[in-house]
This record gives structure tokens, C-alpha cells and sequence, in this order.
């Protein structure tokens, strides 16, 4: 019998390795990702050591760790970009968090327990394999196609990743007063800086969007740890909003992820890990304070100090800008309100916002939300809708309400209607994934040129500007928003941001304009007339920069008086200031 099993088991080995060595596509995709997924996974390893330093563990929980540490060691990489961006100042910080991540799973897996201390209790299992996991796996496996690619999305090209590849090529982190969204909380985007520097844009740009699907995935187990169903955890993670994005450098996994943490703290009365889950949420985005102000009061608790650690990029902007909530509550605030239509069935599935659909499932599974926090949080994404903003700031909510009701899925016809939209709502992951043109790269008949070419006409026009800018330049990028792909120093809107451009520009005469963008040291101004047509009046709001009449004027001014030289090629005008 045992020489049965070594036989298989040899010939197992033998099969699968040929099957890898023969598959062309497997070897393309490692030669892709196997440097960018090395750095993720150290990653990965270095915010694990930072989430259980955080919450003093004496055991390594390495999902919720993960999501614990990523803003944390993101703001600590801030802390330190402010002063300066180097490998001499990020690399030791990598190693030194990502030795504390191995030594903590060391411990763990080892045994390693103090002579006399409580035995800790088991963690919870994950739920018995179910077709549904089955759901899980391609949903994640799409995100990883995605995450192979390089960033082609609007909001990573605008300031996900934008904002911390400025930082980089400035050397340090600086204020970017012109793109309003880079007065975000950016814990996430901030790690970036570290793949950002050590890789380039492209590979950078992967490995971060690996350690999102790393993010992804710990979300997942989470989920799946706590209601103790795969079909629930499905119902949730094939949430088109949510599972489109596995690939991508945005926050919405990881802010998931953290709404869960708090929820699951306070439901078993863990007020150290509550504190730094609310540290790390809001760290990442502002819609997380709500929710933590919901959680505690309906908890009837009150966070313990560590989460004022959270409050670091609040402080940054009242000492930037005199306001704590920036750039709302001023007045060039961008919309977040009014983004889409009031429709229920428009955030279900529209065409032209198929990325940002809400599915059935996370729809139908709040209605029996559990406990007061659940309904709480489902009562501030029914308050929230009315606002019609952008489907992305809604599914946090849901997806608490959505885990707490994981018990009613005993009913057979709710069991049969949610599974029923989990299936549909993979067919629609998998037909964006398909329709995204990634595969093409896996299978090699696109190269990366060819592939962004095609996802985002403007980088060739960028590519030219990156080979006529000289190296100490910093350029003014008008009526463009997609600043990722720059490898010189620029300064530009992002998303929204008409208003904010027309009024730096808006001056009472072209030498005083001249005056300003000499002090920002701006050497050129470029324009880009290369945008991604779209019906869709909220969406080409969104991308488009337009410049008010008098911004328009005195632009013009100041380059017909102050231009030494200009330079076209095709849709890209740069113009040399004297």
C-alpha cells in the first residue's frame, strides 16, 4: 500500500511539473509577476508584523493581522516619505517589519508558547468545502488576472497610485495642493511607495496590485472564519463592486476588510483589537469614521487611546490646510454626492457602471441584519444612498449586515435565491475580467505597450512627454487627470478637480501667474487632449479637467508672453517657460 502512494505521488509530481513546464502560459505568467509577487509577499509579510505588534499579539492571526497592518505600515512609510524617499530610508523599514511578520509565524507554527501562560484557544475553523467556495476561488483567480496587468483604472492613474509615484519621483512626500484627492487618508496608497521605488511604474504597479488581491483574500478568510458559510462569504465577495476591484489599487477591499474587524471586536468584547482596527480604518478613508461612530454607539463603548492613531492624516491637514477634512468642507470639495441617478435598480446593474454594481446578494442578505452594529450599518448605507454617490462608498456597509445574516441562509428559499445570485454575478466578474483584455497579456499576443495602448490611449502621448521633458523638470499637466505613467516630476488635477485647477490659475494678470508657478517650480505646461469618450455626463465630469473662461484667459496670456518654445505630437502640446 505505502509503495502504491510513493508511486503516486511520484508520478503525481512528474505529471504536474510537466504540465508547468510545457504550459507556455504559466511560464509567461511567472516571468510577469515573479518579482513584483516576491516584494508583495515581503510585503505582505512586513504589515503582518506590524498588525500583530499593534494589537500586542501572542499569536500571529495572519488574516486579520494583514488587514490591520496595511495602513498601519503604510502610515509609517508616510511618516518617513515626509522627510525622505530613498531605499536607504524604506528598504530597513521593509526588513525590519517583515522580520517581526516571520518571527511572529515562526512563533506560531512553532509552538513557541511562554512557560505558565494560558493556553490561547483555537481559532476559528473555515467552514466545510461547499460548491460555493468553488465561487470564491474564480472570483479570486480573476482578480489575479487583473493583478498581472499593469494599472489602467481611472481612480489608480488619478491618485491611488499616482499620488505615491509623485512622492517618489519628488523624493520625499510633498503636498499636491492641485489634486484634491490626495488630501485622503493614505495609509494604503502610501505603502506603495515602497514597490513604487524599488520597481518602476509597471512592475510597481503590479506588485501593489498583488498585495491588494493579498488583502483580498485575507477579506475573504475573515468572512468565511466568521459565518461559518461559504455561500455567505460568496455572497459577498462576488459583489461585482467588490470583486472587480480584487485586482486593483484601490481601498475598498481593505476598508471591508477593517469594517468587519470592528464589527467582530466589539461583537466579542475585544477592546484592544477594536482600537486598532478603528486606528487602521481610518487611516483609509473617511467614510470608515461614520461607521466607527455607529459601532460604538451602538455598542455603548468608547475606544480605548490607540485609536487616535488613526487620526495622523487628519492632523496633516489641519496643520496643511487648516481643515481636518480636507478637501471637503472647502470650496473646491469634489462631488461625492449626486454621482449617480437615485435607482435602486441602477445600482443593481447599469451598463455604464458595470464596475461599480451592487449584485442581488449583498442586496437581499442586509434585510436580516443581526444586532444592533449590523443594523445600524445597514441603516447608513439605506441614509447614504439618498445621497446618490458612487455604489463603492455604499458596500462597506453592506457587507456587515450581509456576514451577520449568514444564519438565515438556512431558509431554502433564500439559500436558493442567493445562490442563484452568486452565479450570475460571477458570470459578470468573469465577463469583465474577459472583456478587460488582461488575458492577452498572460497569453502573449499583446505586449505591455500594445496592452495600455489600448486600455488608455493618453500613455503614448505621456511616453513622448517622458522622452522630451528633461530630467530636472516639474511640468503642469492641463486638462489631463491620469498622472501615473510620468516618470518626471508633474503636478496636475485628479478626479473632479476642474474647479481647483481654474482657480490656481485664475489670477489677475499672467505675471503673477508666472510668479506662482515659479515658485511651485514649474518648468513647462503640457497639455493632453486624450480622454476616454463617455456618454455618461457623471463620469466625463469625473475625467475631464475644464478650465473656467478667466483660467482659460490668463493661461493663454501667460503662454503667449512667457513661452520659449513649443512642442507637439499628436494629441500632446508641451510648452517651455522662459
Amino acid at each position: 500500500m505505502k509503495a502504491r502512494y510513493l508511486a503516486a505521488v511520484l508520478l503525481g509530481l512528474f505529471a504536474v511539473l510537466t504540465l508547468l513546464d510545457r504550459f507556455v502560459l504559466v511560464e509567461l505568467l511567472l516571468r510577469r509577476i515573479t518579482i513584483p509577487f516576491l516584494l508583495a509577499a515581503a510585503l505582505a509579510l512586513a504589515m503582518i508584523g506590524a498588525g500583530s505588534v499593534a494589537r500586542r499579539a501572542r499569536r500571529v492571526d495572519v488574516p486579520l493581522d494583514l488587514l490591520l497592518g496595511y495602513p498601519l505600515f503604510g502610515t509609517v512609510c508616510f511618516l518617513v516619505a515626509t522627510l525622505k524617499i530613498s531605499t536607504w530610508t524604506m528598504v530597513p523599514l521593509l526588513a525590519i517589519c517583515a522580520l517581526a511578520g516571520v518571527a511572529m509565524l515562526l512563533k506560531r507554527y512553532a509552538g513557541d508558547e511562554r512557560p505558565g501562560a494560558t493556553p490561547l484557544p483555537p481559532q476559528p475553523p473555515l467552514p466545510p468545502l461547499h460548491w460555493s467556495a468553488f465561487v470564491v476561488a474564480t472570483v479570486l483567480t480573476c482578480g489575479l488576472v487583473a493583478a498581472q496587468a499593469p494599472p489602467t483604472s481611472l481612480d489608480e492613474l488619478a491618485y491611488h497610485l499616482a499620488v505615491p509615484h509623485t512622492w517618489v519621483l519628488e523624493g520625499r512626500a510633498v503636498e499636491l495642493p492641485l489634486l484634491s484627492h490626495s488630501y485622503f487618508p493614505l495609509g494604503i496608497e502610501s505603502a506603495d511607495i515602497v514597490p513604487l521605488l524599488l520597481l518602476g511604474p509597471s512592475d510597481g504597479g503590479v506588485a501593489s496590485h498583488l498585495l491588494h488581491l493579498f488583502a483580498a483574500l485575507a477579506v475573504t478568510l475573515l468572512v468565511a472564519r466568521r459565518t461559518s458559510s461559504w455561500l455567505a462569504t460568496a455572497a459577498i465577495v462576488s459583489t461585482p463592486a467588490l470583486a472587480i476591484t480584487a485586482g486593483w489599487s484601490l481601498v475598498d477591499w481593505p476598508l471591508a476588510g477593517l469594517f468587519v474587524a470592528l464589527w467582530m471586536a466589539l461583537e466579542d468584547d475585544d477592546a484592544n483589537i477594536a482600537a486598532i482596527a478603528t486606528a487602521a480604518g481610518l487611516l483609509v478613508k473617511y467614510t470608515f469614521a461614520p461607521f466607527a461612530l455607529i459601532a460604538y454607539a451602538m455598542k455603548r463603548r468608547v475606544p480605548r487611546w490607540p485609536a487616535l492613531l488613526g487620526l495622523v492624516f487628519f492632523v496633516r491637514n489641519l496643520v496643511l490646510t487648516g481643515n481636518p477634512f480636507a478637501p471637503f468642507l472647502s470650496a473646491d470639495a469634489p462631488h461625492v454626492s449626486g454621482y449617480r441617478a437615485l435607482a435602486l435598480a441602477d445600482y443593481v446593474f447599469q451598463g455604464s457602471y458595470a464596475d461599480e454594481a451592487l449584485g442581488a446578494a449583498i442586496v437581499i442578505l442586509p434585510v436580516f441584519a443581526a444586532g444592533l452594529l449590523a443594523i445600524g450599518s445597514a441603516a447608513a448605507a439605506v441614509a447614504l444612498f439618498f445621497l446618490a454617490p458612487s455604489s463603492r462608498i455604499l458596500v462597506p456597509f453592506l457587507v456587515v449586515p450581509s456576514a451577520s445574516a449568514a444564519p438565515e441562509l438556512r431558509r431554502r428559499v433564500l439559500r436558493v435565491l442567493v445562490a442563484l445570485a452568486v452565479i450570475v454575478q460571477t458570470f459578470l466578474v468573469v465577463w469583465f475580467t474577459a472583456r478587460s483584455d488582461a488575458f492577452s497579456l498572460l497569453a502573449g499576443t499583446a505586449s505591455e505597450q500594445e496592452y495600455l495602448q489600448k486600455q488608455r490611449p493618453s500613455t503614448s502621448a505621456i511616453a513622448w512627454l517622458n522622452a522630451t521633458l528633461p530630467h530636472d523638470s516639474r511640468t503642469l499637466v492641463v486638462a489631463h487627470n491620469e498622472l501615473f505613467w510620468f516618470t518626471h516630476p508633474v503636478r496636475g488635477g485628479g478626479n473632479f478637480d476642474s474647479p481647483r485647477i481654474s482657480r490656481y490659475l485664475d489670477v489677475p494678470a499672467p505675471e503673477a501667474l508666472r510668479a506662482r508657478l515659479h515658485a511651485d517650480g514649474i518648468t513647462h505646461v503640457a497639455f493632453i487632449r486624450s480622454t476616454i469618450p463617455t456618454r455618461v455626463a457623471g463620469k466625463r465630469e469625473e475625467r475631464e479637467t475644464v478650465l473656467s473662461e478667466p483660467a482659460q484667459r490668463m493661461l493663454a496670456q501667460l503662454l503667449d508672453r512667457y513661452t520659449a518654445s513649443v512642442t507637439t505630437r499628436g494629441p500632446a502640446t508641451v510648452f517651455t517657460l522662459r
